[in-house]
């Protein structure tokens, strides 16, 4: 059962981690990432109690998801908001506050799970991995703000895209060690 739920919570961070959009449409789309979270929790919600705090946190993460499936390109310059118009920026703030406590709390399990089994390393690697995603999340708002300088900007956004890669493979990397060492 521990590791059905990891192998989901794998695909699942693939998903919302990586983004590739043809013409608009997201090939590997969050909603999917999100669903295949709520079946890891479902599976693993006995093993500790942030599973299911997670598990609430991510049911407005599926139906938010749902906005980022399709976005039109962007064809102008200037500010450009989404179908939702000005609604756009409070959903995105709610999504990216969602997105984390469901991170946390998914972390905080795993965390939870390894102190159990007396797994130090996975406990400390838990928090590590926590702090890494929490850490990019702040470089990616930040990057919203140093765009408008042109040089540092685009320097900045090609570190934070690099570190993006770095930190998705340790996360993968530290699911599939949580799925060997935590069944």
């Amino acid at each position: 059962m521990n590791e059905s739920g990891f192998k989901k919570m794998f695909w699942g961070f693939l998903f919302v981690m990586l983004g590739f959009k043809i013409q608009g449409f997201d090939i590997l789309p969050n909603i999917v990432g999100y669903l295949l979270f709520a079946s890891a929790f479902s599976n693993l919600n006995s093993e500790s109690t942030y599973f299911s705090i997670a598990a609430k946190y991510n049911i407005p993460m599926i139906i938010l998801s749902v906005f980022s499936i399709y976005e039109k390109p962007v064809q102008v310059s200037g500010v450009q908001f989404g179908i939702l118009g000005v609604f756009t920026i409070p959903i995105a703030i709610a999504s990216i506050i969602l997105n984390l406590l469901v991170v946390y709390n998914l972390f905080m399990g795993i965390r939870d799970m390894a102190k159990k089994r007396e797994q130090p390393d996975l406990v400390n690697d838990s928090d590590k991995m926590w702090n890494q995603y929490k850490m990019l999340q702040i470089a990616i708002l930040c990057s919203f703000i140093l765009i408008f300088i042109p040089l540092v900007g685009l320097v900045y956004i090609m570190v934070v895209f690099v570190a993006s890669i770095v930190v998705t493979i340790s996360i993968l990397g530290f699911i599939n060690r949580c799925s060997a060492s935590l069944n």
